[in-house]
């Protein structure tokens, strides 16, 4: 009398259970529009190693994180679905810390040199490096080569110190943990030059009436790093990155935070065809 009941209450719980499986299947199928697929290391937000000390690049202002690169990598994360998150770091850590997976990226456009592909991988072109010379007006380098024979400051782990020592051989370079610190050895005359980007650089004479900042030499392609086992992360950052370039928001953002008259650098144009510059860019 009893087995009857036994076996449908049986078979319910397997047609139960076969439906908790097909939705189970079902989810599974949808796992590519999880932000986990990224291998992030929290699903749902992409976090960014920064350097609060290279305005207009990234720094903090208010307490928060600022600055060109800052507000690219949020409208990048926008695109991507995914909450920016910022974590202030030194540069010289920012490469292994991105490669051992404490961070998803770094919100720095990172000189995209053989050596350091080497650590890790790298996004298509976020820019085009230039670097120049700032020196005090009454002990004036006017070019990079004159700083041959002289003590020269640069942020400690740049690839600008390679970069400078092959360009200028009798160069010495002593290195700074920041841009500030570097400013205040040149300043105080412990250094007789300080080698930066060009926005640095600029940002640095706009502050500071007695430095002179040289013509501009290359240095070279700069990318966001990403560890090299997250394709996958490193495909949605170089899409989220040209869909900010198609939209505009790369141009409108190099224009808010760059002084007037600096060209987006032909390069970058040439990488992204249709890209579009600066408006009232002077580019001869």
């Amino acid at each position: 009398m009893t087995a009857a009941p036994t076996r449908r209450r049986i078979g319910v719980a397997a047609l139960a259970l076969a439906a908790g499986m097909s939705l189970a299947a079902c989810g599974g199928a949808d796992a590519g529009s999880d932000p986990n697929s990224l291998g992030l290391i929290k699903p749902g937000a992409i976090s960014f190693a920064f350097r609060s000390d290279d305005k207009p690049v990234s720094f903090i202002d208010n307490g928060k994180p600022a600055g060109f690169q800052i507000e690219l990598t949020q409208a990048m994360a926008a695109k991507m679905k995914l909450t920016p998150q910022y974590t202030s770091t030194d540069f010289a850590s920012m490469l292994p810390n991105v490669r051992n997976h404490k961070y998803d990226c770094a919100a720095f456009g990172t000189l995209a040199t053989d050596a350091r592909k080497q650590v890790t991988d790298f996004t298509t072109p976020v820019s085009y490096g230039e670097a120049k010379m700032v020196s005090r007006k009454a002990a004036q380098l006017s070019t990079v080569d004159a700083s041959a024979g002289r003590t020269i400051a640069v942020t400690r782990g740049s690839e600008l110190i390679p970069l400078l020592k092959a360009k200028v051989p009798t160069v010495t370079v002593k290195e700074f943990p920041n841009i500030a610190a570097s400013a205040n050895a040149l300043t105080a005359g412990q250094v007789d030059g300080l080698f930066t980007g060009d926005a640095t650089a600029l940002d640095l004479v706009s502050k500071h009436p007695d430095y002179f900042a040289s013509p501009s030499i290359t240095s070279g392609e700069t990318a966001f790093p990403v560890a090299k086992d997250r394709p996958e992360l490193k495909k949605a950052l170089d899409d989220a990155l040209k869909s900010v370039i198609d939209d505009g928001t790369y141009t409108k953002l190099f224009d808010k935070w760059n002084p007037k008259g600096v060209p987006i650098p032909q390069d970058m144009i040439n990488a992204y065809p249709g890209m579009q510059q600066r408006p009232g860019a002077t580019t001869s």
